[in-house]
């Protein structure tokens, strides 16, 4: 969710403010993918400042569309107030802010759906975009350094940009255009940029980068400047290959090593655990103690280190009766424990969203109740929704897992038991989540400022992640028998098995590949032809048209058979069993 192309200068959404709007166009690896459009209109006392941000980015063939607006007004006294319209899925998120002089420290922000919130402001911060305006130029002129403090009421965060000058660096129509240097912070997030700007018209141009991918952003009426010849987009570069394993979704626990730019310095829990400069051991959490499994949901009053972690925000509005419906269809048992509930959402929201649908760039839990289409992201914010409905402390991680043979950027959940927190992964329907999954860190999903999506593409872009030094061992087969990395087997009665490398072949009148997968989506069973083994409570969807089937074998046991016929589909699903 590439959030930071549209606010990445939300300092500099400022202009030379005259009569006609000014634009900006935005450029990412050599492509151009939205712009700036900035406002400015009198109304008595008041002056009013628009900007219009947008981009379309594409993900894995599928466009996103992302617009901002804002509306900054200024009346006497120099009271500043300010409506926000974000829009990433098909309903956008709104908030307000307003801002005095008889409390100049703090400012007012409240997003729709979530209470008001007052929040400090960093000392000297300027919110009007004129006022910002006029210090560059005066820096400009100077050839001064500057540094300024802002604040970004789309993402409720503070913002900082400190520059110093470089000389003279003349532009086309902009002869007086200084070239500055320096780093621009957004909350959390921190980068380099180059800014030009001239002493009479203000921004001029600014190049920066997301993840070593470049971003340039600058005046409509200069040239575009030479295609880059990376025709590779945001999302693809945040996606890193990973050696193939037959067993990659199944492993119990790996370590990975950092391949790239800087020093990386994760969280660590019972399932992350930093083992080496640059190297973490990731592992599968343990399952639930009966202690922490019979652990009922929290009832108000909420112990204070719970109370964060069960309340409704703006991104999850549990509270609307959309929800009332969903928990219907849930049908949770009465007097269900926490660990059942969290179970139970994980598998419910899976199946709620049909529609994995890549268009959505960050979509509400109510907009995702109604409209049942996303991502990770909206897999996350959901069954983070539906938890905290039903009593259950939920908070969101970010950070990175593998999703077949890639590496890539996602969203998950951990749920509180006790004193431990649990993750569980809706996306793939993993309770607890599958010991792949590398945390950067978590977040209170009280807005879109808190969960750290941006920092996450960052890292991974400019690096990858890599097992050191290579996947655990399978074992050599025996007979019918397959030993799995940390314990139990695969069981082919009647057959054995062949191991090439990373290629697992089941030989069993004919030869079958066989690689362990999370579980499918729906939509990617659509039109299956079903097998059952009732008895053993095995089960296998044949898709003639792919030559492949997919078979559950047990609990979070998933395995995709490339099969010629439904044949070999029936003698798998009789024969094939997993043995704990």
């Amino acid at each position: 969710m590439p959030l930071r192309l549209l606010l990445l200068c939300s300092l500099l959404a400022s202009a030379a403010f005259g009569s006609a709007p000014q634009r900006f166009r935005l450029w990412m690896a050599g492509q151009e993918v939205g712009g700036r459009e900035i406002r400015v209109t009198e109304e008595g006392a008041a002056r009013r400042v628009e900007i219009l941000e947008w981009s379309r980015l594409v993900r894995l063939g599928t466009a996103i569309d992302t617009e901002v607006r804002q509306t900054l007004t200024r009346h006497e006294h120099g009271r500043i107030e300010i409506t926000w319209h974000l829009r990433m899925g098909a309903d956008p998120m709104e908030g307000t802010a307003r801002w005095s002089l008889e409390d100049p420290r703090r400012i007012a922000h409240q997003a729709q759906g979530s209470a008001l919130r007052w929040i400090d402001l960093p000392e000297g911060a300027l919110l009007w975009p004129e006022t910002l305006e006029d210090r560059l130029r005066q820096a400009a002129a100077r050839q001064e350094p500057v540094t300024l403090a802002g604040f970004s009421a789309p993402l409720g965060q503070a913002t900082e940009l400190s520059l110093t000058p470089s000389g003279p660096a003349p532009l086309p129509g902009f002869p007086d255009a200084v070239r500055f240097r320096g780093r621009s912070r957004e909350g959390a997030m921190a980068g380099e940029v180059e800014l030009w700007i001239s002493p009479r018209h203000g921004m001029l141009k600014e190049e920066s980068s997301l993840g070593g991918i470049p971003v340039r952003l600058q005046r409509a009426e200069l040239p575009e400047g030479a295609p880059s010849d990376n025709g590779t987009a945001f999302f693809e570069r945040t996606l890193a290959p990973l050696p193939a394993h037959p067993f990659l979704s199944w492993l119990p626990e790996a370590t990975l090593r950092w391949e790239g730019r800087g020093s990386q310095d994760l969280p660590e829990d019972p399932q992350q655990a930093r083992v080496g400069p640059n190297r973490y051991r990731v592992r599968r959490a343990a399952l639930p103690t009966p202690e922490e499994a019979s652990e009922p949901p929290a009832q108000p009053p909420f112990r204070a280190d719970e109370a964060p972690f069960l309340v409704h925000s703006a991104l999850l509005q549990f509270r609307d009766p959309a929800f009332d419906g969903l928990v219907a269809r849930l049908r949770p048992r009465p007097g269900a424990t926490r660990w059942e509930l969290a179970q139970a959402v994980t598998r419910f929201v899976f199946a709620w969203i049909d529609d994995k649908d890549f268009s959505v760039g960050f979509a509400t839990a109510l907009e995702v109740a109604r409209r049942p289409k996303g991502d990770c992201t909206e897999h996350a914010v959901l069954a983070a929704a539906l938890l905290r409905r039903l009593g259950v402390p939920a908070r969101g991680v970010t950070g990175w897992v593998a999703a077949g043979r890639t590496f890539g950027l996602h969203l998950w959940v951990e749920v509180k038991l006790r004193d431990r927190w649990i993750p569980v992964d809706p996306t793939f329907d993993e309770a607890p989540a599958s010991a792949l999954h590398l945390k950067l860190g978590t977040s209170d999903l009280g807005d879109l400022g808190s969960v750290g999506w941006d920092t996450a593409a960052t890292q991974v872009a400019e690096g990858r992640w890599a097992p050191d030094p290579g996947w655990p061992a399978v074992a050599a087969p025996e007979g019918e028998r397959l030993a799995l990395p940390g314990g139990g087997a695969l069981r082919l009665e009647g057959g054995r098995w062949r191991r090439d490398g990373a290629t697992l072949t089941a030989l069993l009148g004919g030869s079958q590949e066989l690689e362990a997968v999370s579980r499918p989506p729906l939509a990617h069973l659509e039109g299956a032809t079903v097998l059952e083994e009732p008895a053993a409570g095995r089960r296998a969807w044949w898709l003639p048209q792919r030559q492949e089937a997919y078979l559950r074998l047990a609990d979070q046991r998933w395995m995709r058979a490339r099969c010629r016929n439904l044949a070999q589909v029936h003698r798998l699903l009789e024969k094939l069993s997993y043995v704990p």
